[in-house]
């Protein structure tokens, strides 16, 4: 049972990290910045607010990175991450959503906390 848990985990992870080179095709760019240095390292110094929110999210405790909702920040860059992306985790949540009048995830929640606004 552990396996079959382990493989399907490591499949929907790779469904969301194709969903996010291949969704919300954008002609956003990065701000030119050393590619030697993870986004992490660059983040915690240059956005420290978002990085810190990031981090102590949900997302940020298990280490789910920025590329899987903001592409590879070279060749892919999304400023927001699309529904898509997060349905490829949350399918549930989001056959419900479509079923509100909001227009986005993003609508109720902060984009790095995951947190509704009102919280």
């Amino acid at each position: 049972m552990k396996k079959f848990y382990l493989i399907t985990l490591f499949l929907v992870a790779i469904g969301i990290v194709s969903l996010g080179f291949t969704n919300n095709q954008s002609d956003e760019k990065h701000p030119d910045v050393d590619w030697s240095i993870g986004c992490q390292d660059c983040h915690a110094e240059e956005t420290p607010d978002i990085y810190k929110a990031w981090e102590n999210s949900s997302h940020g405790m298990v280490n789910f990175g920025c590329y899987i909702c903001h592409g590879d920040g070279e060749v892919t860059f999304y400023s927001q991450g699309s529904d898509a992306t997060c349905g490829g985790c949350h399918a549930g949540q989001l056959v419900e959503f479509e079923k509100t009048k909001f227009n986005s995830c993003y609508d109720c929640h902060n984009g790095h906390t995951l947190k509704f606004h009102n919280e």
